[in-house]
């Protein structure tokens, strides 16, 4: 995974970003809207699938990775029909 990541990398839209926009200190009030702008950048990125599964792979609690903040990567994710 390491080296797909590595190779993701080069067409990652963060590339030319400050990495702490992607590391806001909360998730409310200023640290919501920071992480609004890290999760805009991710959403025109080619590589979301793969940071996102590097992010999971390797157990990052925090900041934006693949469009999704730390606690929304750590909500259990629902398969299937709801009853």
């Amino acid at each position: 995974m390491e080296t797909r990541m590595v190779s993701a990398l080069s067409e990652a839209a963060c590339r030319g970003e400050d990495p702490e926009l992607f590391f806001p200190v909360t998730e409310t009030g200023p640290g919501a809207r920071q992480a609004a702008r890290a999760k805009a950048v991710c959403a025109r990125c080619p590589v979301t699938s793969a940071c996102l599964a590097y992010a999971l792979d390797n157990g990052l609690a925090h900041g934006v990775f693949g469009g999704l903040t730390g606690s929304e990567r750590r909500r259990p994710i629902r398969v299937g029909n709801a009853a």
